[in-house]
């Protein structure tokens, strides 16, 4: 998730009242079980809502994401598996929104929301 979170020492602030109501919004970074290896976490970006169009430009095509799913990507896309990978990820296994970096001090920061422009169509 560079240059967001450094997995090598970065402490984040994690908001776990997003997870009543699946409460997220585009552009969130989020912590969620794995959905190749339910033992393993992984942290990428909420790029997309259930029920919105995402377009994906290495395959030149348009996916719909389905009700109870989301569709996450890392910020460095070629240095990880992500949906474009794996498909759409259920929100049951979302566990946290990361607000903030607490740690190493002289990272501290707002975590802030960041959607790629162009690629996603909103349900109406």
């Amino acid at each position: 998730m560079l240059p967001t979170i450094q997995a090598d020492g970065d402490v984040g602030l994690l908001d776990r009242r997003c997870l009543a109501g699946h409460d997220f919004t585009h552009g969130d970074v989020v912590v969620f079980r794995s959905p190749t290896d339910h033992r393993r976490k992984a942290v990428q970006r909420l790029v997309v809502l259930p029920g919105d169009w995402i377009q994906i430009p290495e395959k030149r095509e348009f996916r719909h994401v389905p009700d109870s799913h989301c569709w996450v990507e890392r910020d460095n896309a070629g240095q990880s598996l992500d949906s474009r990978h794996y498909g759409p990820v259920p929100l049951g296994l979302m566990e946290a929104r990361i607000t903030h970096i607490i740690c190493p001090p002289d990272r501290i920061h707002r975590v802030d929301r960041m959607v790629p422009e162009g690629r996603i169509m909103p349900q109406h």
